[in-house]
């Protein structure tokens, strides 16, 4: 039985600003419930849901709506329930950056409640009940399917978003590895989502053409130790970084090594665990990062 939707009101409690490649200004505050307002003209927003020890990323610019991920099965209400919060009325597009069901869980109500023109999959199928499912609500939603490799390049409502993972080959051997990664371009600003990618996948990311610094990091699979490698960090330094990690979690996410190696190079940290959901709204160069808990 799926949870009832648990979405808090956002109170927005934190506003970083960041020339996006250039420096740092100063914290200051920010209005009281800006978070909860559709994304403004001109922007590009990023919104990490908490959905506990999963993924699940909506990103929005130029009227169009894009999801990747949308966390377990029983995460879908909350994602939806977000959804419709930020304005969403359909989705232009969702991304599967791995088939593993704390990233495709929630798509099944996603699919449910909002039209979804097309889905992105990596190509590495998962013979799970959970993705089975998520396959079965595709074909009900006669959602159009690519596969999205390195060097497929989108245009999401101004934003390009360049996929630099996994090869257009062969695959790797390891699920994780496969992650799609997807470089956001908007202005001088720079977001990359990689899912769960680990030491190969990063390897192979870190030594392509779009290394450089970053205005937003998704950390790879949830802060573990087996991802943000220094290699990876050194080439993608971000100056924010958001952790979708669950509160107490079996796994120990994220490590303290992870954590040392993003303080390392100098990342501000977020984590849905400590911060609820984090939004990310990118405008005039700068980034102004809103939180829903303390």
């Amino acid at each position: 039985m799926l949870n009832p939707p648990r979405r808090l009101p956002p109170v927005v409690l934190l506003l970083l600003v960041v020339a996006a490649l250039t420096g740092c200004e100063p914290l200051s505050a920010l209005s009281p419930g800006a978070g909860s307002q559709p994304p403004p003209a001109g922007a590009l927003v990023v919104s990490f849901i908490d959905v506990g020890q999963g993924d699940s990323v909506l990103v929005q610019s130029g009227g169009k709506s894009y999801l990747v991920d949308a966390g377990k099965p029983q995460e879908g209400p909350n994602v939806v329930d977000f959804l419709r919060s930020r304005g969403v009325e359909k989705l232009d597009g969702i991304v599967v950056s791995n088939p593993d069901a704390d990233h495709i869980g929630g798509f099944v109500d996603v699919l449910d409640a909002f039209e979804v023109s097309t889905v992105y999959l990596s190509g590495d199928p998962k013979g799970t009940a959970t993705y089975n499912s998520f396959l079965r609500g595709v074909r009900d939603e006669g959602s159009t399917v690519e596969e999205s490799r390195s060097g497929d390049v989108y245009d999401w409502g101004g934003t390009e978003a360049d996929v630099i993972s996994p090869p257009p080959g062969a695959l790797f051997s390891e699920t994780n590895d496969n992650s799609v990664g997807i470089l956001l371009t908007f202005g001088t600003a720079r977001v990359l989502l990689a899912g769960d990618a680990e030491k190969k996948g990063e390897e192979y990311m870190s030594v392509g053409p779009h290394t450089g610094p970053l205005t937003v990091l998704k950390v790879t699979h949830h802060g573990s130790n087996t991802s943000s490698t220094p290699l990876f960090l050194s080439r993608f330094k971000p100056r924010i970084a958001v952790i979708q990690v669950g509160e107490d979690n079996s796994y120990g996410h994220p490590t303290p090594q992870t954590l040392r190696r993003l303080q390392t190079v100098g990342a501000k940290v977020f984590r849905n665990d400590e911060h609820g959901d984090v939004i990310v709204t990118i405008k005039d160069n700068k980034a102004d990062v809103a939180v829903t808990e303390p």
